[in-house]
């Protein structure tokens, strides 16, 4: 379980399985989000499904926007891709967006690893007041292979 803490919103993160509530029934792939008004299970090949508090409405069903033959979405986001490079907009898939989300769920492993809460700045790419921590966010290569530096 992660506490991660922002300025405007506080995210509870809790890597399990089979917690035994309706959203896992079906497919184990996906995102979980629960809150005051029920439960939203993103996942991929099922879709989505929204299950109100209580159980006495019926789940919402958000039905999987996948293409054969293999139930990927890859055309889509290279042409996204593409189409960001030629207009200047940012993808849908943007690669400080990915990071920033790798970055969250590292940062809980490594919280997790050295049994403590760690404070990131994101900006400067460093954990405040912990060298400990900020040894861990790098390894060494093996020669003759170098760690990029930016200069």
């Amino acid at each position: 379980m992660a506490v991660f803490e922002f300025e405007d919103l506080t995210v509870s993160w809790e890597h399990r399985m089979f917690g035994g509530n309706q959203a896992e029934k079906g497919e184990s792939v996906g995102l979980l989000l629960l809150w005051d008004r029920g439960t939203f299970h993103m996942g991929w090949q099922q879709g989505a499904v929204f299950y109100p508090i209580g159980g006495r409405k019926e789940p919402v069903k958000f039905p999987p926007r996948l293409n054969k033959p293999d139930d990927q979405n890859i055309k889509e986001l290279w042409r996204d891709f593409l189409q960001a490079i030629q207009s200047g907009k940012r993808p849908v898939s943007d690669v400080e967006d990915v990071c920033n989300s790798t970055n969250i769920s590292l940062l809980g492993m490594l919280s997790y690893k050295l049994g403590r809460g760690i404070r990131w700045d994101g900006d400067r790419g460093v954990i405040l007041n912990d060298p400990e921590a900020n040894q861990l966010l790098q390894r060494k290569y093996r020669s003759p292979w170098i760690y990029p530096e930016v200069t």
